[in-house]
C-alpha cells in the first residue's frame, strides 16, 4: 500500500502533466484507480515504451516532475529493479525518444 505522501506525490505530477497537455490523462487516472499507486508507477517505467509523460515533461525541462523522480524520491515504497529504472531513465532522458 502507498503511503499518503506517495499518492499525494503522484497525484501533484498528474495535474502538472494534465496541465502541460491541457487534458484530463484518462488513460493515467484509470491505471492507477484499478492497479494502485505502486503497481501502476511499477509498470511505467518498465516498459519498453516511453511514456508521453515523461517525453512532455522532459521537453518542459520538468523532471522533478515525472513519475521517474516520485519513484526515486520514494525509492524505499519500490522494488530496486523499479527504482534502477526509474533512475536509468533519468540519467538518460535526452537520449531517449
Amino acid at each position: 500500500m502507498a503511503s499518503p505522501e506517495l499518492i499525494a506525490e503522484v497525484n501533484r505530477t498528474v495535474e502538472i502533466y494534465e496541465n502541460a497537455i491541457g487534458n484530463f490523462a484518462h488513460r493515467t487516472r484509470r491505471m492507477i484507480d484499478n492497479r494502485g499507486h505502486i503497481d501502476a508507477l511499477s509498470r511505467l517505467v518498465q516498459s519498453p515504451d516511453l511514456q508521453r509523460g515523461f517525453r512532455v515533461l522532459r521537453d518542459r525541462d520538468d523532471l522533478d516532475s515525472t513519475f521517474e523522480a516520485v519513484i526515486v524520491r520514494f525509492s524505499g515504497e519500490f522494488a530496486n529493479n523499479v527504482v534502477e529504472a526509474a533512475q536509468w531513465r533519468l540519467d538518460n532522458a535526452q537520449e531517449l525518444l
